[in-house]
């Protein structure tokens, strides 16, 4: 979320004067500027990827058993699964046994990014959700 004042409209857009410290000012710049160079990034994940040992996993949506899927590859993060059924995007899920918000579709089934991320002790190939 930005703080800031919209000062006029233009073709396609508007011009937007953000309110900020100088410190989180020089923070949005470099995001914005790492994302003008991220249409030449193939992968924009932020977290290193592992495959999983144990890749069958449990999804619920909203305690309700929803299926059966298989971990695509996981992040101290989230997951890519691959599940017939796509929850909608922004939908709450249970991923074996811990929560995590859908953040995207996929041709194999959906992304999701853990509510509480795995902490660098616990984070393995042999970790089970």
């Amino acid at each position: 979320m930005l703080d800031g004042v919209v000062l006029h409209g233009r073709p396609g857009g508007f011009v937007f004067q953000v309110v900020a410290s100088h410190e989180r000012r020089s923070r949005i710049e470099a995001r914005l500027e790492w994302l003008r160079g991220a249409g030449d990034r193939e992968d924009q994940r932020k977290a290193a990827r592992i495959v999983p040992v144990h890749r069958d996993v449990r999804i619920e949506l909203q305690g309700v058993r929803a299926a059966e899927a298989f971990v695509a590859d996981l992040s101290m993060t989230g997951a890519a699964l691959i599940i017939d059924k796509r929850h909608q995007v922004g939908a709450t899920v249970t991923v074996g046994k811990r929560y995590a918000t859908v953040v995207r579709h996929t041709p194999e089934g959906v992304g999701v990014a853990f509510r509480l991320p795995f902490g660098p002790l616990t984070f393995n190939e042999r970790v089970i959700l």
